[in-house]
């Protein structure tokens, strides 16, 4: 038994706050979607951020074009962020191809026989915090809320120090604002502002300090650097982007070095690196040094004094356009578009299949009416009916059991097919013909699915009406385990009051349900 005499009465108060139940659903579904494609965003991200860097470190990281490695870094890291949007349509499946109906209804057929499980008692109950809470959702969540903490501590960080450096005092020097040292900030350049002693611009290791800083300054390096460390915020867990953060400093020291050195001499301009007194102190994030430690400074005087890459090297380059489109490739196959799952979908709609559920069975009586009929023998009795009546219209009908056994909760939701409708009958003492209620799943673990479900519930509501039957608005559940556990679009329909029906159903009565039925698997 599903409905009771008190839900009836209440159903009214039910029916006027439907529309507004019905929109809380439809926001649960979509917030469910979006964790869902949160996670697979995230996953496919840092996959292709790990896969880019490796083949940057192959191919590209000894070439001397530090320029083009630069925006080569940041449009990779850019790129990542893309890769998991660009799918290719895959998989075309001809649906007049009778080999894949053919095969589709094959495996169908399968699975259906290897459905088969021990029985058992499971109630009805509701599912506990943990099993409401989905793994990835979890990870999601976690996720998202540290990368957001990364976010604001970002920012606070990036207001605090431009309200700081806009108190400060400074002095322009070649269309450059040079402000004093402060905390920990020294010889080195913030965005537009280079942190120095101004008194130091007077002597030659002064104004070649002030050369590297400018040429950070007009090269955008600190641009470079916010962006990075806002990548770093989305890509926290990924070790690879804290590789692509030291490498662009690695290379915006490359090419300030290059730039000053011609400027100023290779030789002497590597005789300064070399006699430079360096404090060793913590860079900030949005520093750029002049000399970060002593371990970097052979490299650096290494490519200062190296001749460039040939030209020709720079073919290379070429080699990412193969890599890229394999990696879209790749996750289009894994995780495949739209397009191809609503294909393989119509090649098995195209024979539709529905899984008919008697309720209750065996030991399990349901409810009894005034005159001894159990539940068990008219939804057995009604399934039967129903199933002639569409095999005759040419659906194909899987009953969840044929005769009078008890079946586990979730062995009858593990049908697969179209649409699975479990059918119910309600005790009324006042023995008044009820209308026929329906009910479709709420919050399950596969949102297409509720979503679906609650459309062939609306539908066949307004189907049964044009038939002449009486109906309620749908309702959806979450205490009923065979909707919670469903696979496929799923309803409960309660065909009425058994104290209005005897032993033998009314033929016309099932007949106009089964045609509302036929009509709403159809549209």
């Amino acid at each position: 038994m599903i409905l009771s005499k008190t839900w009836f009465r209440s159903l009214s108060r039910n029916n006027r706050s439907a529309k507004l139940t019905s929109r809380k659903s439809r926001k649960l579904s979509i917030k469910i979607k979006k964790m869902n494609n949160l996670f697979s965003y995230g996953i496919e991200a840092n996959v292709s951020l790990l896969i880019l860097v490796l083949l940057f470190i192959l191919a590209f990281r000894q070439l001397s074009f530090f320029r083009w490695n630069r925006f080569l870094l940041i449009a990779l890291v850019s790129f990542c962020t893309l890769v998991p949007c660009l799918k290719f349509k895959t998989d075309y499946v001809d649906l007049n191809d009778p080999k894949t109906k053919l095969n589709q209804e094959i495996a169908f057929q399968e699975q259906l026989h290897n459905s088969n499980a021990p029985l058992s008692i499971e109630p009805e109950e509701q599912l506990n915090l943990w099993d409401r809470m989905e793994l990835k959702k979890i990870l999601t969540y976690a996720y998202l809320l540290i990368a957001i903490f990364f976010l604001i501590r970002l920012v606070y960080r990036s207001l605090t120090l431009a309200y700081f450096l806009k108190k400060m005092d400074f002095q322009e020097h070649q269309g450059i604002k040079v402000i004093p040292p402060f905390n920990r900030f020294n010889n080195c350049s913030i965005f537009h502002y280079i942190v120095m002693d101004k008194n130091a611009l007077k002597s030659y290791e002064g104004q070649l300090i002030f050369a590297h800083e400018a040429q950070h300054i007009r090269k955008g390096h600190a641009w470079d650097k916010f962006y990075i460390e806002l990548m770093c915020c989305f890509f926290w867990i990924n070790p690879a982007i804290y590789w692509v953060r030291k490498e662009l400093h690695r290379l915006h020291e490359f090419q300030v070095d290059r730039a000053v050195g011609e400027c100023y001499g290779k030789t002497d301009y590597a005789s300064f690196l070399l006699n430079l007194t360096q404090q060793h102190q913590q860079i900030d994030y949005m520093q750029s040094r002049i000399l970060k430690n002593q371990n970097e400074l052979v490299e650096r005087i290494d490519r200062l004094m190296r001749n460039l890459s040939p030209r020709t090297k720079g073919y290379q380059y070429l080699l990412l356009v193969p890599c890229i489109f394999v990696l879209i490739v790749s996750f289009s196959f894994i995780n495949p578009t739209k397009e191809k799952i609503t294909a393989l979908n119509a090649v098995k709609n195209s024979v539709k299949t529905i899984v008919l559920d008697p309720g209750h069975g065996g030991k399990d009586n349901g409810a009894t009416n005034s005159k001894g009929l159990k539940e068990k023998d008219l939804t057995l009795q009604a399934c039967k009916m129903i199933q002639n009546e569409l095999e005759k219209e040419g659906f194909q009908v899987v009953l969840t059991h044929s005769k009078d056994e008890f079946m586990m909760l979730k062995d009858r939701a593990a049908f697969t097919g179209d649409a699975l409708v479990s059918i119910h009958f309600d005790v009324d003492p006042s023995n008044t013909k009820l209308p026929i209620g329906l009910f479709y799943p709420k919050a399950v673990e596969l949102p297409k699915i509720q979503d679906q479900s609650r459309e062939f519930a609306f539908r066949l509501t307004q189907n049964l009406k044009n038939q002449g039957l009486s109906t309620q608005k749908p309702v959806e559940s979450h205490s009923h385990a065979i909707l919670r556990g469903a696979k496929i679009p799923a309803l409960i329909v309660s065909l009425g009051n058994m104290n209005t029906f005897s032993n033998t159903l009314d033929p016309q009565f099932i007949s106009a349900f089964t045609r509302a039925l036929k009509t709403s698997l159809s549209e």
